[in-house]
């Protein structure tokens, strides 16, 4: 998605929710303003392009840190995270953050950024810093975040040489005996969602003795598909009506079963115990300083790579759609080649295929090892 500038003379209904003031300039990064616009009539456009984003020469007292377009609720953390740290680090006397979009409460709310722009910044507002900071052009490690997940905080933190601090900014009390445990089986992307096989067998063995609660999202085609095939007898759905919900919902988790997506970041900052099931980003990554959440080994391996592989995704390779081992393509390769030819074009059309039939390092779960590193995790 391009980093681009506007300026329109009326403002109809679909753009009203950005507050956009007619016969301004604007910049942007968000995909549904590009395409809302796109399809106003060019009569109310005075101006439309895309923008060339510019390196810093020299970081100085005012800084605006630009995120990349898209990011989901763990992104928004690691970012989040990040950024409160240089604020507080580092000697600037103005930090903002722009096109945080709906993950803007995480900012400012969690983390108490003072100054976001969700959605637009205007030309006088980003002329009041004179540092405008694009965080995946300035820290190279960024890019390629699709295909090769790296810890997004101790990157940036890295680049402004900034030692790894742990931050409280939640405090839970911890419960001492454990009756509930909460399964969190939804990402984004169907290379980190718990398959329907394992997620069922999973069930089936914890409500034995334990009260077993499953969280979905309503607004998860991935979601909806999986509530339609799982048993639910015996089980509580529970289905936060949005993002500030589910982290209030995750505040009263006793112990929770992860695969990495936003619950997992949400469960870290709130202190939560529980296990990651590792697929395709690497636990070490994920749970770097973190002990309270153990991870789950993946030994998968096969002709074509091993886990965990890096990737976040499905990805589209000459208009064929899947991972290395669904698509029989070397992982070496792809990342000898700094992943040319790799796209996420139209993978979201391919999620519901890819749930149906769970890649390698998400078949080869076993729940009765899960159910065993339950239990010794539990009796510590």
């Amino acid at each position: 998605m391009p980093f681009f500038s506007f300026s329109i003379s009326k403002i109809k209904s679909p753009l009203k929710k950005y507050n956009i003031t007619s016969n301004k300039v604007y910049f942007s990064k968000n995909t549904e303003l590009w395409k809302i616009l796109n399809k106003q009539s060019s009569s109310i456009i005075n101006f439309l392009k895309h923008e060339k984003r510019v390196p810093v020469i020299n970081i100085r007292k005012n800084i605006l840190f630009c995120l990349p377009p898209s990011i989901g609720l763990g992104d928004s953390i690691e970012y989040a995270m990040a950024i409160k740290i240089i604020s507080e680090k580092i000697n600037f006397d103005k930090v903002a953050v722009a096109f945080s979009a709906e993950h803007s409460f995480v900012f400012k709310d969690i983390f108490n950024i003072g100054i976001v722009y969700p959605f637009i910044i205007n030309n006088t507002e980003m002329n009041n810093f004179d540092t405008v900071f694009h965080l995946t052009l300035e820290i190279k490690s960024l890019i390629n975040q699709k295909y090769s997940r790296s810890n997004i905080y101790e990157e940036i933190i890295n680049f402004f040489n900034i030692k790894n601090v742990k931050q409280e900014h939640i405090e839970i009390q911890n419960q001492d005996k454990i009756n509930k445990i909460s399964i969190f089986p939804i990402s984004s992307s169907p290379i980190r969602t718990m398959p329907i096989k394992i997620l069922n067998e999973l069930i089936s063995v914890l409500v034995k003795e334990y009260i077993v609660e499953l969280f979905l999202d309503h607004t998860s085609a991935i979601s909806k598909f999986i509530y339609e095939n799982i048993n639910i007898r015996n089980i509580i759905i529970v289905d936060p009506k949005d993002k500030l919900d589910l982290i209030s919902s995750i505040k009263n988790i006793q112990y929770g079963l992860f695969m990495d997506s936003g619950p997992l970041h949400v469960a870290k900052i709130l202190n939560k115990r529980g296990l990651l099931f590792e697929t395709s980003v690497s636990g070490k990554i994920l749970l770097k300083n973190y002990n309270l959440i153990k991870g789950i080994e993946n030994k998968y391996s096969s002709f074509f790579c091993s886990a965990p592989c890096g990737l976040t995704d499905i990805f589209n390779y000459n208009n064929a759609f899947g991972c290395y081992d669904a698509l029989k393509i070397e992982s070496s390769k792809c990342k000898n080649r700094n992943f040319k030819n790799m796209t996420n074009r139209g993978v979201k059309n391919y999620y519901l295929d890819f749930v149906r039939n769970p890649v390698g390092c998400l078949s080869s779960l076993n729940v009765q090892s899960i159910y065993n590193i339950i239990k010794k995790d539990l009796s510590l």
